[in-house]
């Protein structure tokens, strides 16, 4: 599945909005979840990359996104309906 910009800006804004809700940070959530911050700081961006210019969204797996899901303590199902997906 490929993820629209909109998607992702979206999923973005729910993963920050839920870590923030737990009083995690970027850090705390990345490697817990097994991740890196930088992953994560693209998720929440909605960016697929880092690079400077670079388009698209952020188009992550089913592996990472259950792991923010079990340290964020919702299922993927929840997580993408907060997001609106």
């Amino acid at each position: 599945m490929s993820w629209t910009e909109d998607e992702a800006k979206r999923l973005g804004d729910a993963v920050r909005r839920l870590r923030s809700d737990r009083e995690l940070s970027q850090e705390a959530l990345a490697f817990t979840a097994g991740v890196t911050k930088n992953q994560l700081q693209l998720i929440e961006a909605g960016r697929g990359s880092g690079r400077k210019g670079a388009q698209g969204p952020s188009n992550p797996r089913l592996s990472t996104l259950a792991g923010l899901a079990s340290v964020l303590q919702v299922k993927v199902s929840e997580l993408l309906a907060e997001a609106g997906i």
